[in-house]
């Protein structure tokens, strides 16, 4: 990743079109008129818009509850809402995978920031490396959505929280002796954002409702209770649209449709129903966009939704999405009372004034936050790009794009690990889907002659690698990075390595593939030697250019051909070319240690040497997250290893700490790891320049201009590193405990996964294992260690067997 950000600001497109005006109607009244949305830049409405439908107030209730009730709960809590201009880093997230929404929660104006996470700018198969909004694209803002009520302005008692035990943001304060209640939920099976606002004891709602188009357009009336906007992005073509209905409980409201927003007065209580959507594809073979209006699935998801109770969509959202969060449960041991007693924002100054001072519940909810996010911004549509799901602006840094010498690969560190396993299937499907694309440009442009510091001196090309950047029309921006494609696979190969699914196996197999053939055509002998090395390359991202046989790309073609080899076989196809990769392999360069620093060689050359304590361990990737270096290797290649990464230091930016916690992980150096992890939580105001945690937790990553960027890649990492701390695997092994520090002397954790297609269950006291529970997921076969003790296990598919901590059997 880039420090500085040195791109040019884009301005908004703005069209300008008419605003119907429509006439006020009683609570749940039909509109008298449907006006035209035919305007300048937007999509023609088709017929059966949505009718203004009223949830009952006295709905009939399922027969149990599938909230986690509040004591019990996981809250990040608030006592004051975001500030607007700081809601990136104050405000509260929630998503559905798709469609995400960061909440402000003022009392008297709702503030929600809008996400579709296919709304991108750019144009299609860029080859050129435009890195820019209209080249590569970038990641763009769907709107804003307000809910103004200017009477509650003068609030009391007031408090937010973010429940991720049930995915719901909520807001509560007083105004004038009554009390009013907000929920605020992305639903994944009702495909929309819902906001409700409440009243317990008799309070009523008088303000407006306004819908903002990020791209410009006007928002339109739909009905006495709806707003609208369409468009279509310049450049790309991409269509989009957005509805919003207000939909009160019964009597007492009444409603205006006018100036682009919905008023309301009255009222006691009213539901608020946001759908949007694309015509993104998501296929190369499509051209990444179907051209089909989408608002008709808009109108789809909205009258769908209207059509049922609050509670029902409460209760299907909670319901879905508990069923992989609660697959995992994390015990650090009991924060003090004192520090329970702290809202979010005040715990994270607290620990970053004590660092000494462990806070074990802040630290197992930060890992658990990484998987509330993981569920919210990778399900069912594209995977998480540089923010994740969510962003304020047209122009966010670096693009929010898809960085592939890192933070992409770091985005998906933490999905397998901690049960989710859906969660990475948007980052296969994004590979899948764009690889044809990258197919393309490689063999029309990776040789060109302006591609000097890449391009295969031998003049062959084959396959398919990508830029450093990747936007989501088959675009590359910033710059070639070769490499890339081999981790890329070993992303893709992680997931099979952790579910053992075959049909998965084969639907990225030809990717796996292809990005082989890259590497056949593009090694050349060194020589010296007459080994096998990468061409010109760079060290992400330091060094100069134009380097033979860097660490960097031997280690992870090693790692690709390993894995493809293993793919081949387990689907029992091209045995031929799984042979020549073996042959490849054999006669390929592997890293040396330096004689001079006794460290691991970045290079192939000894006395060229980049920054010291520079913040990519790129050089240490066979090490973490590859395999072909471990404990057991030679003594001389592991010291070199961590004499590289002590020399790395232990300060960096959030995902540089999470790196370096995973590395030293692999050492079993529990005080090394846990003494990064206070540095993680280190708090950030956003304009403080500062790396660690905003307010709202997300990471925050230092800028020179003395501010604080948001980047979600150690949202995932850092969680991703801790769960190493407590448990290691390869598909033939599962290390327990290898880095626990005395800090979490006592604790548990279930639903860990581990590869070979294994869940485990650990529980520990006094800082020793006392009991292990290993579920089949596909695996029946593995062997288990902690410490000395070693023990083959062997266990039926989708069964279990137990072990106490000197794992010897309790039950089979």
């Amino acid at each position: 990743m880039k420090t500085p950000i040195d791109l040019k600001r884009r301005r908004l497109l703005k069209v300008s079109s008419m605003v119907a005006v429509l006439p006020v109607v009683g609570c749940g009244g039909e509109t008298d008129s449907s006006p035209s949305l035919s305007q300048p830049n937007s999509l023609p409405p088709p017929s059966g818009s949505p009718s203004s439908p009223v949830i009952p107030s006295a709905a009939p209730k399922p027969a149990t509850s599938p909230l986690v009730p509040e004591e019990q709960a996981l809250l990040l809590r608030y006592d004051q809402s975001a500030i607007e201009s700081n809601i990136l880093y104050e405000g509260l997230p929630v998503g559905n995978g798709r469609l995400g929404a960061l909440a402000g929660g003022a009392s008297n104006i709702e503030a929600l920031y809008l996400n579709e996470i296919t709304l991108w700018s750019g144009r299609k198969d860029i080859v050129d490396l435009d890195y820019s909004s209209t080249g590569m694209g970038t990641y763009l803002s769907l709107g804003k959505l307000y809910v103004d009520l200017p009477d509650h302005e003068q609030a009391a008692s007031y408090s937010r929280s973010l429940d991720i035990s049930n995915s719901v943001v909520r807001t509560q304060y007083n105004v004038a002796g009554k009390t009013y209640n907000r929920e605020i939920f992305s639903s994944f099976p009702d495909n929309v954002i819902i906001a409700r606002f409440t009243s317990i004891d008799g309070g009523t709602y008088n303000g407006s409702i306004s819908l903002i188009d990020g791209q410009g357009m006007v928002t339109v009336g739909e009905s006495n209770q709806a707003l609208s906007f369409s468009g279509v992005v310049s450049g790309s073509g991409e269509l989009y649209a957005a509805y919003v209905m207000v939909v009160p409980d019964s009597g007492g409201a009444t409603f205006n449709a006018t100036n682009g927003q919905v008023s309301i007065a009255n009222c006691p209580a009213f539901t608020v129903i946001l759908a949007a959507r694309t015509d993104y594809s998501g296929s190369h073979e499509s051209g990444y966009l179907t051209g089909l209006n989408p608002r008709n699935a808009v109108l789809a998801d909205i009258n769908a939704a209207a059509a049922k109770t609050y509670q029902s969509l409460l209760w299907g959202h909670v319901s879905d999405y508990q069923n992989l969060f609660a697959r995992m449960d994390l015990n650090f041991g009991t924060s003090s009372a004192a520090q329970r007693a702290l809202t979010i924002p005040a715990r994270l100054q607290a620990r970053g004034a004590n660092p000494a001072l462990a806070d074990p519940e802040l630290e197992a909810m930060y890992v658990q936050f990484g998987r509330y996010l993981t569920i919210s911004s990778s399900r069912g549509s594209m995977p998480a790009n540089l923010q994740g799901l969510w962003s304020t602006t047209n122009n966010p840094p670096w693009m929010a794009d898809y960085h592939t010498d890192i933070n992409v690969q770091m985005n998906y560190w933490l999905a397998d690990r901690a049960g989710l396993p859906e969660c990475q299937l948007p980052f296969a499907d994004y590979v899948t889907g764009q690889y044809p694309s990258w197919v393309q440009s490689t063999r029309n442009h990776f040789n060109d002659a302006a591609n000097v510091n890449y391009s295969n001196s031998n003049g062959k090309v084959a396959g398919w690698t990508v830029a450093i950047s990747t936007g989501i029309y088959g675009s590359l921006g910033w710059d070639w990075s070769p490499p890339a494609s081999a981790w890329y696979c070993r992303t893709l190969w992680n997931h099979y390595q952790y579910t053992l699914d075959k049909r998965y196996l084969a639907n990225i197999y030809p990717v796996m593939k292809s990005a082989c053939e890259f590497w056949q055509a593009r090694l050349i002998r060194d020589p010296a030697t007459g080994l096998l090395i990468d061409d010109k390359d760079w060290s992400p991202e330091q060094g100069p250019h134009q380097q033979l046989g860097i660490t960097y790309a031997q280690e992870l073609v090693w790692d690709l051909f390993t894995n493809t080899v293993a793919a081949s076989q387990l689907l029992g196809k091209d045995a031929d070319f799984a042979q020549t990769l073996a042959t490849l392999k054999s006669n390929l360069y592997l890293p040396k240690v330096s004689p001079t620093t006794g460290q691991l060689q970045e290079w192939m050359s000894d006395s060229v040497v980049g920054e010291t304590g520079h913040r990519h361990l790129s050089p240490l990737i066979g090490w973490f997250e590859g395999e072909r270096i471990t404990l057991d290797s030679d003594p001389t290649l592991v010291a070199g290893v961590k004499a590289l990464l002590t020399a790395r230091g232990f300060n960096s930016f959030g995902w540089g700490l999470a790196w370096r916690i995973a590395c030293w992980a692999h050492f079993h150096d529990a005080a090394t790891c846990y003494s990064m992890i206070p540095k993680l939580l280190n708090y950030s105001a956003g304009n403080d320049g500062v790396n660690g945690t905003f307010a709202n937790m997300f990471d925050a990553y230092a800028l020179p201009s003395n501010s604080s960027a948001f980047q979600i890649d150690a949202n995932f990492g850092g969680p991703a590193a801790i769960l190493e701390m407590l448990l290691q695997s390869r598909m033939d092994r599962i290390t327990l405990l290898p880095a626990l520090p005395s800090q979490w002397g006592t604790g548990s954790v279930k639903g860990l996964r581990a590869k070979g297609g294994f869940a485990v269950d650990l529980a520990w006291s006094s800082g020793t294992l006392s009991s292990v529970k290993l579920t089949s997921v596909g695996g029946t076969r593995t062997n288990l260690y902690y410490g000395n003790a070693s023990r083959a296990v062997v266990i039926p598919a989708n069964g279990t067997a137990k072990f106490d901590g000197r794992l010897q059997p309790v039950s089979w």
